[in-house]
């Protein structure tokens, strides 16, 4: 689900109270919500609603907007204008599999996995959900391509099974809930609201229990500055702020909610802010509880500290936590592997590889990667499209649940595919929307995003650096419009960094956009033409490479 902006039926009106800042004038205007303020218009707004509500004592939580609540499958971002088309080269329109309308159709299929482990409340209550590997939605992912390999009529198609790791587990919220307790101190009327978009990262000393604390803002706090908050005993309320991928701010965020456990804090909660209201499934904390809370939620519970503050009743602010886990092991899986053998090279393997493990509904993380993964199982299985060398397709069980490796049970259960592999290529995230922050806000006075007509940037990771590889990938921007990032780099981030133990060169894919591993990642976060563009790409490169001699895939 997404939303269109339109000037002619909607518009935002911003009437603000200015007495705190100018001299008690007021000061109202009409503004189309489509027509983008300034950032100091903007800004000018969002401080004089601030100064307002921190003085309206009579209304309920200082008037501060109540955030929106939760919506499972919904991608808030304004998306009025579609993707650019795919291009399709001279002699390429035959190509019937690679395009992006049946790849899509393949997209829907996976995120129906999603969609059903959340339907049928796979873990606990529903709150998560996702392909999970270990559970029925990760298995029926798995089978569902193995089908579509041997649909295709590729004849070497096995289901391979493979057990946990011996002490692994992984560790999964069944329930749970964060509530900001009201208080008539708040205005008349304040109750309690729970802030929906709340995502456990870790139980700490949580677990089956139930937690009420005082909250402390910190926000993005350095050590410096955390020298003069005091945490102890209270939940610390930090920020995200992602620059593109959330992945970058693993290492500030999570080792900075260690820092305040450590410190005293008996809990930290991480605003992500990120478009509308999602739930988000990263960057932990250590062994402590922690929970990431959704960037409308994160606003008001910024909002409602800042006016606390300024009413003098900020101790009065207290949050309660509940949540129930569980540890899960003795957890089985499997790959689906499907081969086509070479025309000349048949000992020889050029492997393909997409993880079908999801969180969420996971449309660009990895659904859109395993559906180019089966559109090019389709086209090279094909009468007339055998390539020289053997081509191996992974659906992978993936590498989310801790102790069920993909890729390290494929190598280890195939020997001779990792003994004749000459290259391996990891489709990884490929097609998602590019979006960024917008110059309009939300009605709660919160940032909105908007789409673009293209894909985010997609990294080409290529761990030797052949010249040969890194002008494929130059070849394919100019071909097919793929958009890979400039400059070459060694990246073999996810299931390419398992793969690098064969020796060979491994060629990953792999965007980072802000919707990795969120509730956001729905179907309307990919681009139908960015899926074809991908899938042409990837096809013109494995032919390529299929014929090519050794050292030039890995010239030594």
């Amino acid at each position: 689900m997404y939303y269109t902006r339109s000037s002619s039926t909607r518009s935002a009106r911003i009437c603000v109270t200015l007495s705190a800042l100018v001299m008690g004038a007021l000061a109202c205007s009409d503004t189309p919500a489509a027509e983008a303020p300034s950032a100091d218009e903007a800004r000018f707004a969002a401080e004089a609603r601030s100064a307002v509500r921190a003085g309206s004592a009579d209304e309920p939580w200082f008037g501060v907007m109540l955030p929106p609540g939760f919506e499972p499958h919904a991608l808030h971002v304004i998306s009025n204008r579609p993707a650019a088309p795919a291009v399709v080269p001279q002699g390429e329109s035959q190509y019937r599999h690679l395009a992006g309308a049946a790849i899509q159709a393949d997209l829907e299929a996976i995120v129906g996995f999603s969609r059903e482990s959340e339907e049928t409340h796979e873990v606990g209550e529903g709150q998560i959900w996702g392909r999970i590997t270990g559970f029925p939605s990760g298995a029926k992912t798995i089978q569902w391509a193995v089908s579509e390999f041997r649909a295709a009529g590729i004849s070497n198609v096995e289901l391979q099974p493979f057990e946990q790791n011996e002490g692994a587990s992984i560790w999964l919220p069944l329930s749970w809930e964060v509530r900001l307790l009201g208080d008539p101190a708040f205005g008349a009327g304040s109750a309690d609201v729970v802030l929906e978009s709340a995502m456990p990262l870790s139980a700490g000393d949580l677990s089956g229990g139930s937690l009420t604390a005082p909250l402390v803002y910190v926000g993005t706090a350095t050590s410096a500055e955390l020298a003069n908050i005091d945490v102890r005993g209270k939940v610390a309320v930090q920020k995200a702020i992602p620059q593109g991928h959330t992945v970058f701010v693993r290492s500030p965020v999570g080792p900075r909610s260690q820092d305040l456990l450590d410190r005293g804090a008996v809990a930290v909660l991480t605003i992500i802010d990120l478009p509308g209201n999602m739930r988000a499934r990263d960057i932990g904390c250590g062994g402590g509880t922690c929970f990431n809370i959704g960037g409308q939620d994160g606003r008001f519970l910024e909002s409602v500290m800042d006016a606390a503050a300024v009413s003098g009743t900020t101790a009065d602010i207290r949050v309660e936590m509940r949540l129930e886990s569980e540890r899960f092991s003795g957890l089985s899986a499997a790959n689906g592997v499907a081969i086509i053998p070479g025309t000349s090279r048949s000992d020889e393997y050029v492997v393909l590889n997409a993880h079908a493990d999801a969180w969420f509904d996971g449309a660009g993380d990895n659904g859109d990667g395993l559906a180019v993964l089966v559109a090019l199982a389709r086209h090279f299985a094909t009468p007339g499209m055998q390539q020289e060398r053997s081509i191996v397709f992974v659906a992978s069980a993936g590498h989310h649940s801790s102790g069920l490796s993909g890729p390290g049970n494929f190598v280890a259960m195939n020997p001779e595919i990792a003994e004749g592999a000459v290259l391996v290529v990891n489709l990884e995230h490929t097609a998602q929307r590019h979006i960024t922050p917008a110059r309009s806000l939300h009605e709660d006075g919160y940032r909105e995003w908007t789409m673009d007509s293209h894909e985010a940037p997609i990294v080409a990771g290529i761990t030797n650096l052949a010249p040969f590889l890194e002008g494929l990938v130059e070849r394919g921007i100019q071909r097919y419009g793929t958009n890979f990032v400039s400059g070459p780099n060694t990246m073999a981030s996810g299931e390419g960094g398992t793969y690098r133990r064969l020796g060979v060169p491994v060629f990953t894919t792999m965007q980072g956009p802000p919707m990795y591993h969120t509730t956001g990642e729905v179907l309307e976060m990919v681009s139908t033409p960015g899926l074809e563009r991908m899938a042409r790409f990837m096809a013109f490169f494995v032919e390529e490479v299929s014929g090519a001699p050794v050292a030039r895939l890995d010239p030594r």
